[in-house]
């Protein structure tokens, strides 16, 4: 999709977040068993239905990880970014801190709604 205000080309979504192969290996499993692999709870195909083949989320995560930038939070850092242009907050994070979100107007993108 094209970023609304830059016309940039992007790729927004959250397939690490829902794919199977992103479980635990031990929580995936117990729910297969449970459940079945088609009635997983957190679950996501292409746009046509078929099955995300767990070595392309490996490959996804790959690209993840050798783009990442990692620095060392100080108190009082503050990040601003767009959401469309950047993946954030994947690493684990311990300590206190306040999360402050501010969202845009709806956009539409392909016929879909995107806030």
């Amino acid at each position: 999709m094209e970023h609304p205000l830059t016309g940039e080309g992007v790729w927004f979504n959250q397939a690490q977040h829902w794919h199977p192969s992103c479980l635990d290996e031990d929580v995936r499993e117990a729910l297969e068993r449970g459940v079945g692999a088609a009635n997983l709870p957190r679950h996501c195909t292409f746009g046509d239905g078929a099955p995300i083949p767990d070595e392309y989320m490996r490959h996804v995560l790959g690209v993840y990880r050798r783009h990442q930038v990692v620095f060392s939070w100080q108190r009082g850092d503050v990040l601003a970014l767009d959401n469309l242009m950047w993946a954030h907050g994947r690493n684990p994070y311990q300590g206190r801190r306040a999360i402050l979100v501010a969202m845009g107007n709806a956009r539409r993108y392909a016929g879909k709604m995107a806030w």
